[in-house]
């Protein structure tokens, strides 16, 4: 039971993380999104260490935080970009399938899922063929498809990170945690040198791009400690039904909606992560 909780605290903070990045794309550079949301992300868990008084363990496990950070941030790289060139109702369903390679390293250690779970798999892979088609109004692309390569590379960084980050946690989750945003840090602002973005934005957005940093360090956190409670198939699939909240969000507030075989696409993702976890 609390390896479910801490999945589904995990999945909202995504979900709502990923809604409120979806918008800022639209407005700021991507690279300076991500040196923001990085940095507070690191700094909520430093933070966290601090207040915990928790010495840095001798755990060569920490090793794999460290890859997961690297992994994570590309997906992140990748989501944003999609977010910034697609609809949020399109480009965090098909990340959400992310969900598949835990559930696929599980098999690799022998756990071996039920029916109902091989239902799902398949119900979420039909789901995103599905919402890859491009639905054609006036021989252009609707703006709904743009953005589909950045997701499935954020699925790919996002499944790579549930599957390290399942390894790291066993020691001191916290510590997982902090490693791996610690190298997400250091990535981006590597990126940033070498880039050099304009990092100067408006007052008004810090509140929101402090928040979708903070929510991600949570969730990071919540998802690490859960991997220590339960399966890594159940804890990676119920954190996976993160869009459903970024999707619900965006139909209410951005009026998007979707073409075509796109809303079953939709709706048999989330069906099948949710199957899967059962």
């Amino acid at each position: 039971m609390i390896a479910i909780s801490l999945s589904l605290i995990a999945c909202f903070c995504w979900g709502l993380s990923q809604f409120l990045a979806g918008i800022k794309t639209r407005t700021l550079p991507v690279l300076t999104l991500m040196a923001y949301t990085s940095t507070t992300g690191f700094m909520v868990l430093a933070i966290g260490l601090g207040v915990m008084g928790s010495a840095m363990p001798r755990d060569p496990n920490l090793f794999y935080a460290m890859l997961a950070g690297v992994v994570g941030i590309g997906g992140v790289y990748s989501l944003y970009r999609g977010l910034a060139v697609g609809a949020i109702s399109i480009v965090i369903p098909i990340s959400s399938l992310c969900a598949l390679l835990p559930v696929i390293a599980s098999l690799i250690m022998g756990e071996i899922p039920g029916a109902v779970q091989g239902i799902g798999m398949v119900a979420a892979l039909s789901g995103g063929v599905l919402i890859s088609i491009p639905q054609h109004t006036g021989g252009q692309p609707p703006p709904p498809v743009k953005g589909i390569l950045f997701a499935i590379g954020a699925a790919l960084g996002f499944g790579g990170f549930f599957i390290l980050m399942d390894v790291a946690g066993s020691g001191d989750p916290l510590w997982a945690a902090a490693v791996s945003r610690l190298t997400s840090f250091i990535l981006v602002m590597c990126a940033v040198l070498w880039k050099g973005p304009k990092l100067k934005i408006n007052a008004t957005h810090l509140p929101v791009v402090f928040m979708i940093g903070a929510l991600d360090a949570a969730a990071a956190f919540s998802y690490t400690v859960a991997t220590t409670k339960g399966l890594l198939s159940l804890v990676a699939v119920i954190s996976s039904l993160y869009p459903v909240v970024p999707v619900v969000l965006a139909t209410l507030f951005l009026k998007e909606r979707l073409r075509g075989v796109q809303l079953p696409g939709v709706i048999l993702i989330i069906l099948g992560v949710m199957l899967i976890s059962t």
